[in-house]
């Protein structure tokens, strides 16, 4: 029987940001079916290998929006991805002190890494498929400065990965912990959402990955839950969520341990 998708995505009637996981209609696969509405759209895909159900349904949106969707990843290039350095952020030097205690204190050594001489920050550079798109900074000091400080508005991840990828992705919430990560465990990818938000348009980067672990800091506990939820139900990738003793990059040996049973 020929399924109209359209027609069996808004019998589903789908809230915003709700997920919705079952049997295609299309292949009739058991459970391997995910959509979810986002604002207009009604992003849906089956996740079996011999169906080729995916795509997006909205009556706002036009084909390139649609195609946009689809493949974000081909998406062309433009002025506003590319990243240059304030004149302000350079290569540190031995004369930086706090950058260096920085670096010895998280264990961040070969790292390339920039300094904000002005606000005395440690500068990560964020990329996207090798292309500088980013940075951001973490203060050397608590004296009433913020924290963290973005120095651009794109909307993206950081990764990093020691050697070659094993096809298992841990997300975090900072750089610094997806770093360690990545130095503890060669091969695997770690992943900073940059806070404690993990949308819709972030499942893409999760497209190269086998596994998936969910690794927040204890006080998003809740956050790590739903995010194992969601991920499973809209990639259908294996996926943990790991209770922390606390954040990765303090490398608590119990929570090492963990990890070492998963991977």
């Amino acid at each position: 029987m020929n399924v109209n998708i359209k027609n069996y995505l808004e019998s589903l009637d789908l809230k915003e940001e709700y997920k919705h996981r079952g049997d295609c209609p299309k292949c009739k696969g058991k459970n391997t079916f995910t959509a979810i509405r986002d604002g207009s759209a009604l992003l849906y895909n089956c996740y079996k290998l011999d169906c080729n159900t995916k795509g997006v349904v909205s009556s706002g949106m036009t084909a390139y929006e649609i195609q946009r969707r689809l493949n974000p990843q081909d998406e062309p290039e433009s002025e506003h991805e590319t990243f240059t350095w304030p004149e302000y952020i350079v290569k540190p030097t031995a004369e930086h002190k706090h950058h260096e205690r920085f670096i010895g204190r998280w264990g961040l050594y070969g790292e390339d890494l920039m300094y904000d001489v002005m606000d005395g920050r440690v500068v990560f550079p964020i990329y996207d498929r090798g292309k500088l798109v980013g940075a951001i900074g973490r203060c050397t000091s608590y004296a009433g400065q913020v924290k963290w400080r973005r120095y651009d508005r794109t909307p993206t991840v950081f990764t990093r990965v020691v050697g070659k990828p094993s096809g298992v992705v841990m997300i975090v919430e900072d750089v610094i912990s997806a770093t360690v990560a990545a130095k503890l465990f060669p091969g695997l990818t770690g992943l900073a959402i940059l806070g404690t938000s993990f949308s819709v348009s972030n499942m893409q980067h999760l497209d190269n990955f086998y596994k998936v672990i969910v690794a927040l800091d204890p006080d998003a506990a809740h956050k790590t839950l739903q995010y194992k939820r969601e991920i499973e139900a809209y990639t259908g990738l294996e996926t943990i969520a790991l209770r922390l003793y606390d954040d990765i990059k303090y490398k608590v040996e119990a929570d090492i341990a963990k990890l070492e049973e998963i991977l």
